[in-house]
């Protein structure tokens, strides 16, 4: 696009977009010096009640419905959440992106760019922050992304067309400035001097000069291109395809591209340039919007609490005139009383003068000071109605601000402290949303921004920092790989809520105490869970030093660093190892026991064999001498008939009984 064709549309782009939104901005320019304590009076009130010399009080209650609103947003503690989106993305790298994107927004101080943003959508309907890539330091081509404030509210102008409260859906936008003439011609030496010290015909009717400043913006606006996309037989997709002997089928899709360029009314100082992503990098807060057909309507908190404040702001005055005139109620006297003696009685009712000299007057007797002002119950009542009212509007009571209230049990309070967030819900939705959005444009931009391999930090939920290569070549068997590869998969920003990590650590150690109080034995596995939660400088170390105590079984391994997953994996190998040893060593003397009782039952039966052979050697020494003596007797046959029977009933009973083992028969 031509510089010419690019200044014209953007010209008219601008003219839009002041007229679209004209109304809103007037009377959120009129809310933000109300909230700050300006304009709370008119002048025509003021200016004739300073002229009588009574008082004109401002007692601004504005800001602590305001610090409600954002104090409820900063618990909330809005967390941008990084998923894969894709095959080609995983689950290690998203927990890269996520802490990187911690990483950015820790570097960018970004809660206190959420909250000046959430503030101001508080106190005049809208607020803003951008997103903005910068380089990171004088020597380098490595660019960081930064998360960065923007403080004039009103120097932001959208796409009249743009509907969503975070203006995603916006097709342009410009970011307003006010350069001094001559810090203008230093910043921008070759600019036309023209355009800057006279009336440009196309830029000066639109406000962009004036003999002070010159107007600079940075004009952000979306194209879409034709792309051309396929789908191969393997399911990828690709651009521009060129093999149609593997497409499956193709399609053209519009593509949204960013540009930026920096300009004024009549000449282009920067760009144009292409910005990652497919969106603006401005993020707007809004308060409530509502729509009627064409038109949009916005408002603050205070928006329609100030009329009544300014009727509080009245009655406390007057109630402040009452009192101040109690103590200077005028003396009733008769011009006999003062006369000669007038300068006594000038300044009677003002000051401290230990005594009043007068001239007797028998008629009137001793001059008399007049009943002084009281003032009426109507103001009195006035100013708690006021104070109401403002609380009303904002849907803000007593029990959300920390006042004292008429709900006297704690679920009446806890009832009127929900009824109040969900007056003011909106606030924080649109916070989350504007955040949320900050993320979807983070993940796109951060692999073209972090596209080469470097060492970067990233914080994780704890808020420990560690040190990671990313997009980091390794040689392999079989050509090349990238470690920790950012440009590589699609991720997708998800925003979570919930309290931070500080509380639910002091939440989860509270509980770890009270449940060791109820189970004493727990704490010897889980000392080191219980330290590792406390909030003591050198938590880490104490838990580390008691973890080395703790049994190897009871240690997630996963769950401690590196180093000490180290020493773990060699503690339980060497366990390990002594448990084999041990195991060896059993098996060797379960084997000596039962070759003993072997040795053991074998011996028994040899010592069991030798008793019988001796048994029935004595039996055949015994039967030798009865023979002969039964032969000398002539008892023989008697004699032998008995031996067999014997040795008949012998065999028979060891027959019957229990064989030794190995044994299968008689010995």
């Amino acid at each position: 696009m031509k510089h010419d064709d690019l200044l014209a549309i953007a010209r008219d782009r601008r003219e839009d977009a002041e007229n679209a939104d004209k109304g809103n901005r007037e009377e959120a320019k009129h809310d933000l010096r109300f909230a700050v304590g300006k304009g709370q009076w008119d002048d025509d009130i003021r200016a004739a009640r300073e002229l009588e010399g009574k008082p004109c009080l401002t007692i601004n209650g504005m800001p602590k419905f305001i610090r409600q609103v954002t104090g409820q947003i900063r618990k909330m503690n809005p967390a941008i959440k990084v998923v894969p989106a894709d095959g080609m993305a995983n689950e290690d790298i998203a927990e890269v992106y996520e802490g990187l994107v911690r990483q950015i927004e820790y570097q960018s101080d970004a809660s206190s760019v959420y909250e000046q943003a959430a503030e101001s959508a508080a106190a005049c309907g809208i607020g803003h922050f951008r997103l903005r890539a910068k380089y990171c330091d004088g020597y380098t081509f490595n660019q960081e992304l930064v998360v960065e404030r923007i403080h004039n509210p009103f120097a932001v102008l959208w796409d009249a067309s743009a509907k969503q409260p975070t203006r995603s859906d916006a097709g342009y936008c410009f970011i307003l400035e006010d350069m001094p003439t001559d810090d203008f011609k230093e910043a921008y030496p070759d600019a036309r001097a023209e355009a800057v010290t006279s009336e440009h015909k196309d830029g000066g009717s639109l406000g962009w000069y004036s003999k002070e400043a010159v107007t600079i913006a940075e004009y952000f606006w979306v194209e879409q291109e034709k792309v051309k996309i396929g789908q191969l037989r393997d399911g990828s997709i690709v651009k521009d395809p060129v093999a149609p002997m593997d497409v499956i089928k193709t399609r053209t899709v519009d593509v949204p591209r960013v540009k930026w360029a920096k300009i004024t009314g009549s000449e282009v100082l920067e760009g144009p340039t292409d910005i990652p992503g497919p969106f603006i990098p401005v993020f707007a807060v809004t308060g409530e919007e509502w729509h009627l057909g064409e038109e949009m309507y916005r408002s603050s908190v205070i928006r329609f609490a100030k009329d009544a404040q300014q009727l509080y702001n009245y009655a406390r005055s007057m109630h402040a005139e009452v009192v101040g005139l109690q103590p200077k109620a005028p003396y009733l006297v008769t011009p006999k009383q003062i006369a000669g003696l007038e300068e006594f009685w000038q300044a009677a009712n003002a000051s401290n003068s230990p005594y009043l000299p007068y001239n007797p007057d028998e008629k009137a007797g001793a001059p008399q000071r007049m009943q002084p002002p009281v003032s009426p119950s109507g103001i009195v009542a006035e100013l708690q109605i006021s104070s109401d009212d403002m609380k009303n509007t904002t849907g803000i009571y007593d029990a959300s601000l920390g006042a004292r209230s008429n709900e006297t049990s704690g679920v009446a309070i806890q009832e009127r402290q929900q009824e109040a967030q969900m007056s003011t819900s909106i606030y924080a939705d649109n916070m989350v949303k504007a955040i949320h959005q900050c993320g979807r444009v983070m993940v796109a931009q951060i692999p073209f921004i972090y596209d080469t391999e470097r060492i970067i930090h990233v914080l994780g939920e704890d808020d420990n920092e560690k040190a990671v290569t990313i997009n980091k070549v390794v040689s392999e068997a079989f050509g090349y790989s990238m470690e920790n590869n950012l440009t590589m998969g699609k991720y997708e920003a998800r925003i979570g809520v919930g309290p931070s990590y500080d509380t639910l650590r002091e939440a989860a150690s509270d509980g770890m105490i009270a449940f060791i109080s109820a189970y004493p034995q727990a704490a010897l596995v889980t000392a080191d869970l219980v330290a590792k939660a406390q909030s003591w400088p050198d938590a880490d170390k104490f838990a580390a030093r008691l973890r080395k105590a703790l049994p190897p079984g009871v240690i997630d391994a996963e769950d401690l660093p590196e180093d000490e997953q180290q020493q773990l994996m060699q503690g339980q190998q060497q366990a390990q190892q002594m448990q084999q040893m041990q195991q060896q060593v059993q098996q060797m003397q379960l084997q000596l026991a039962m070759a003993d009782a072997q040795a053991k039952v074998k011996k028994t039966e040899a010592d069991t064999a030798k008793s019988v052979a001796q048994t029935a050697e004595t039996q055949m020494d015994t039967a030798d001498k009865q023979f002969e003596l039964a032969d000398k007797t002539g008892q023989l046959n008697a004699i032998i008939e008995q031996q067999v029977m014997r040795a008949l009933t012998g065999i028979m009973a060891q027959q019957s009984a229990p064989q030794p083992y190995g044994q299968t028969g008689p010995l």
